[in-house]
């Protein structure tokens, strides 16, 4: 590296429960992101991007450790990666990097040594927002509370909610001033801390906390989109039909989070309006800093990625939210954007990729070590070249819950609940809303086998990692499932 040639940066962008096709460039019919559209025009985009499990913090410790969740271990909010796990942070600081975490990270316990140097946080779940950056300084200090937030998140905040919040199920535009809410506050962080002078090159991961619900864009936000203009609510029979939705009949999944039995389509147009309009909130702060690195003049030399932690039903078999968390393409399929130097620009990659393979990418820019554990692979050849970058790239994606693990291939999507043993198997080229399962038909058995067979390898390869890194070589051989 010459004298004079600058280390390039890397600008790690995160929405929270984003849907992978609410993006104008993927062809959207409501919602507009012009600077998110701009970004891919100078980069990549991946079009088959899948979060590794569909709930925010082990996809997001997945982000941190490059491995699937049921070998770092974090399967449900409020857990944390193990003391001592390397960390993309903590590599990319190793590596002379300085490092910063602003927003919602979802860290347990908050403000936990990763990696980062900086950290700048507005948590939304659990403890963490007790004792953030946001709510209990910058917000107690102005003397604002986030009141409809709270109803939405946290108990028993939540057991005192109005009517009005039951009714809208959690959308409604935001009391507080758009200069207040938490997507600006996040983006003016963001901008302080880039605007630092500091030599070294930087990693930082920008987390915004929407589009997850509450759907509370801030004024004049709200009214952005017209609710007659949403896509129509999919059919709630789709929903009972699905046998890993209702556990085998075992739950109504309309019952998860609000009561959805009752969801007009009037009302899920107006909760649809809100949800883009969040969206649209964050591409025009994701436009203003993307603004302040090229006046900084270290555009040219940031690889910046956006993708989200997991998706949204938002209407599809007439749901919303993500409970039941179920590995399909609504939650399971991320947006994902690459662009900046060694990026090809305007490529639509189709590739297979998954957010595990984000930690080996940083590692690799930052001229970093990648851990033998890490179980995601470098995007460089995609990046560089996506007609030809594939050429050996995995033949298959995986996404998982505590109960359920997916295989998705070029065509196919099957899923496994293995406390039910419910099975099912799409063929995403005829059906790719995921409504026909062909598991019960003779003619899928070959497939069916074939499917399996990929999950079993995967589980047991990754599962290898797990226990060979901690040294439990007897536990791992004493567990029956293993042996078969």
């Amino acid at each position: 590296m010459g004298a004079t040639e600058r280390r390039r940066n890397v600008l790690l962008i995160t929405a929270d429960e984003m849907r992978h096709d609410c993006l104008g460039m993927a062809g959207h019919p409501v919602v507009r992101t012009p600077h998110l559209d701009a970004l891919a025009a100078r980069g990549v985009r991946f079009t088959n991007a899948y979060t590794p499990y569909p709930v925010c913090v082990p996809a997001r410790l997945s982000i941190m450790s490059g491995q699937y969740a049921h070998a770092h271990g974090a399967t449900g909010n409020g857990a944390m990666i193990p003391s001592g796990q390397p960390t993309v942070a903590g590599l990319a600081r190793d590596a002379g990097y300085r490092t910063a975490a602003i927003g919602k990270m979802h860290f347990w316990p908050p403000y936990a040594p990763v990696g980062f140097e900086h950290m700048r946080l507005a948590e939304q779940n659990g403890a963490g927002w007790k004792v953030d950056d946001y709510h209990s300084d910058y917000l107690a200090q102005r003397g604002l509370i986030d009141e409809w937030d709270r109803w939405d998140q946290h108990q028993p905040y939540r057991d005192q909610a109005p009517p009005e919040y039951w009714a809208s199920f959690g959308a409604r535009a935001s009391a507080l001033p758009d200069e207040h809410y938490h997507t600006t506050w996040i983006a003016e962080e963001t901008i302080s801390w880039l605007k630092q002078d500091d030599p070294r090159p930087f990693f930082a991961w920008t987390s915004f906390i929407k589009p997850h619900h509450p759907f509370d864009p801030p004024r004049p936000w709200d009214a952005m989109y017209d609710p007659a203009t949403v896509p129509p609510l999919g059919d709630p029979a789709e929903a009972l039909a699905k046998p890993l939705m209702t556990e085998g009949g075992r739950r109504d999944p309309r019952r998860a989070f609000f009561d959805l039995r009752n969801l007009s389509g009037e009302a899920f147009a107006h909760v649809a309006a809100l949800y883009y309009a969040t969206i649209s909130h964050i591409d025009h702060h994701v436009g203003r800093i993307l603004t302040t690195l090229q006046d900084l003049g270290r555009l040219d030399d940031t690889v910046v990625v956006f993708t989200s932690d997991h998706g949204d039903y938002m209407g599809d078999y007439g749901l919303i939210l993500k409970s039941p968390s179920v590995p399909y393409d609504a939650l399971a399929r991320v947006p994902m954007i690459v662009a900046g130097p060694g990026c090809r620009r305007g490529a639509a990659c189709h590739a297979l990729v998954s957010l595990v393979d984000l930690l080996p990418t940083v590692a690799a820019i930052a001229g970093a070590p990648i851990p033998r554990f890490v179980q995601g692979r470098d995007l460089a050849p995609l990046l560089a070249d996506p007609a030809t970058g594939a050429t050996g790239w995995r033949s298959a994606v995986f996404s998982e819950t505590r109960e359920i693990k997916a295989v998705r291939t070029e065509r196919h999507k099957y899923l496994y609940n293995r406390r039910l043993a419910i099975e099912e198997l799409y063929d995403l080229e005829t059906d790719p809303g995921e409504r026909r399962n062909l598991a019960p038909d003779s003619a899928s058995a070959p497939l069916l086998a074939e499917m399996r067979r990929r999950l079993l390898d995967w589980l047991i390869e990754t599962e290898w990692d797990r226990y060979t890194l901690s040294g439990r070589y007897s536990e791992l051989v004493d567990r029956a499932w293993f042996r078969t």
